[in-house]
């Protein structure tokens, strides 16, 4: 499994105020501006389930996102080490079942919106 899914793929017009509108709507909180245009947001802490992190660059109609699932030591030792640190939200296997399935379904409710297909 890869450590993030990532997505490419064109737009007509600046898709920040819908990405914006909908991190709000689905929990995930603005955490800064990365020096080369990224906007980064999170979803939790990381205490309870894994922090779901999401980040989107858009450069003229191109646009990437990256989907994560971030777990922290404590979580890691209590599964034995048997979770990454990092793990896309694509779907498949058992390690980190449901913050996957709730980020995956967060980040396809951006791209239905956007008119991309979902991740599976």
């Amino acid at each position: 499994m890869a450590a993030r899914t990532i997505r490419d793929f064109q737009v007509g017009a600046d898709i920040t105020p819908v990405v914006d509108a909908w991190a709000q709507a689905n929990h995930y909180g603005f955490r800064g501006l990365s020096p080369d245009g990224t906007r980064n947001y999170q979803r939790g802490n990381g205490l309870l389930t894994g922090a779901m992190p999401f980040s989107f660059r858009q450069a003229g109609s191109s646009v990437h996102i990256e989907a994560w699932i971030h777990a922290n030591l404590m979580a890691r030792i209590s599964a034995l080490f048997l979770i990454p640190t990092d793990m896309g939200v694509d779907s498949g296997g058992v390690r980190g079942i449901i913050p996957r399935t709730v980020a995956r379904d967060s980040v396809n409710k951006l791209l239905a919106q956007l008119g991309q297909p979902p991740i599976a």
